[in-house]
């Protein structure tokens, strides 16, 4: 986006929907429901221009719908105000014992601060930095600090009863690599082979896959897993076939418990670097007296919000929802002071969203509510504030990048739709911004609950509803 439209918006005057009456539907948006079978009470659409508060279509405004990961627009907009978007996460490392001799005759300890990006390649340098401190055996135990959340106030439920999956990774105060464990699967003529990445000392992989001749193209790739969790190692069993002939293959699941994985991968990766860790590993508290010897500052949060909602991050919203209690002082996070502080922030600046209802802030659930008017108040309020470029390069861009990248081609040139996703089964939402060929702004919110939203034929809705806002306007040369 360039400057000048940019300077556009900052100096807009927020209109509110509230006092907007709602318009009766358009003969075009009317017929645009009926050839796709959709029932004018199932979805809820706003497209407002920001610089007059003209609408383009404003169906069931005010209707409560489930917004999915939408919801995840409420959440960052809140967290790069509250926090500003240099907010750093600090991980560090403390020694509870004595170091001689390269030794540490005592507790490692690790404590997590809320850090939404822990990944391996910046575990490792958290790693480094305790070695360069002189430490390379460690004849103690690995104590996990993640008190800085309120681990009993987080929801392990999920709404779809499949644990494994990494969308459904718990929060953690140590969120490491997101929890996840890639699966790499390969063959040739004679030999399936199987790696994980990251590995985990705690992990043990019973690769029982067999060779067959089928086609990979007609279902012949049938892994089949059997998870068996221990107190000190979870075995995995993969079993099923794999055709000789087939490409190498990756899964992702979540397959240790959490305290599992980090001193699994923790292990894994600090005897690759030479070093040694003999004891085991328990959650506990930083006892007093312990000593930092390394710490590793996160990615900036205007990073971490693009990873957020580009890529449609499920616990990197929640550890994001549980780190806004820094804007009230208070401790430990909670989801429930999330909420708190993101309805302060809402208050003090007029933002009246009457029908939100956030849980855990990154919209998977069945119970979380918000209005397509609620929707276009905040993004049109995020236009007049400071961070709002950061907000609106965190977003996916049509046709180039995140959730957006394979749509809405043949509608507008690159760069002139950005919005944010949302899928669940029965759900699919659609937020963000338009930039119309004049260069105007105009704020898009997309609700559709119904048995047929997260099949096709949402999608196909959805690309003809922004159709309307580009079809009558000239193409820029």
């Amino acid at each position: 986006m360039n400057k000048k439209l940019i300077q556009l918006a900052l100096a807009t005057v927020l209109i509110s929907t509230v006092s907007t009456p709602t318009l009766a539907l358009d003969t075009s948006f009317q017929k645009l429901l009926d050839r796709n079978h959709v029932t004018p009470d199932s979805i809820s659409v706003v497209i407002r221009r920001v610089r007059d508060g003209k609408l383009l279509v404003n169906h069931n405004p005010r209707t409560p719908r489930n917004p999915a990961s939408a919801m995840k627009l409420v959440t960052t907009a809140a967290a790069l105000q509250l926090l500003g978007p240099t907010h750093h996460w600090k991980t560090e490392a403390l020694v509870d014992g004595t170091v001689r001799n390269n030794a540490l005759d005592g507790n490692l300890i690790l404590r997590g601060n809320g850090d939404p990006w822990l990944v391996i390649e910046r575990l490792w340098l958290l790693a480094k930095r305790i070695q360069n401190q002189g430490i390379t055996h460690i004849n103690g135990d690995l104590v996990l600090d993640n008190t800085v959340f309120d681990q009993s106030k987080i929801s392990n439920k999920t709404i779809d009863g499949k644990t494994r999956r990494t969308y459904n990774t718990p929060p953690n105060a140590l969120l490491i690599n997101f929890g996840a464990t890639e699966i790499n699967i390969s063959a040739n003529n004679s030999i399936v082979t199987t790696r994980v990445n990251p590995p985990a000392t705690t992990l043990k992989i019973k690769n029982n896959i067999q060779l067959s001749n089928d086609h990979c193209n007609t279902g012949g790739r049938r892994i089949t897993l059997d998870l068996k969790v221990e107190s000190k190692k979870t075995i995995l069993r993969l079993g099923g076939s794999y055709p000789r002939n087939c490409g190498p293959r990756s899964l992702r699941y979540n397959l240790l418990p959490h305290d599992q994985y980090v001193y699994g991968v923790f292990k894994s990766l600090w005897q690759k670097m030479g070093g040694t860790l003999s004891g085991e590993w328990r959650y506990d508290k930083t006892p007093d007296g312990a000593t930092v010897i390394a710490d590793l500052d996160s990615v900036p949060l205007a990073e971490v919000i693009r990873y957020v909602n580009k890529f449609s991050n499920n616990v990197m919203a929640r550890n994001l929802l549980l780190s806004l209690n820094a804007s009230l002082n208070t401790q430990p996070g909670t989801p429930s002071r999330g909420r708190d502080a993101i309805d302060r922030w809402l208050h003090s600046n007029s933002l009246h969203l009457s029908e939100l209802q956030i849980d855990n802030g990154a919209g998977l659930s069945r119970v979380a509510r918000i209005s397509a008017a609620d929707l276009t108040t905040l993004l049109e309020g995020m236009t007049s504030m400071s961070w709002w470029p950061e907000f609106l390069g965190s977003l996916p861009t049509a046709t180039v990048d995140g959730s957006l990248k394979n749509r809405f081609h043949n509608i507008a040139e690159p760069g002139r739709i950005r919005m944010k996703t949302g899928l669940l089964k029965n759900v699919r939402s659609l937020a963000g911004y338009a930039i119309d060929r004049q260069g105007d702004i105009w704020v898009v919110a997309i609700l559709h609950n119904s048995a047929q939203a997260h099949q096709s034929n949402g999608i196909k809705v959805q690309h003809q509803i922004l159709e309307l806002l580009f079809e009558d306007q000239p193409t820029s040369h």
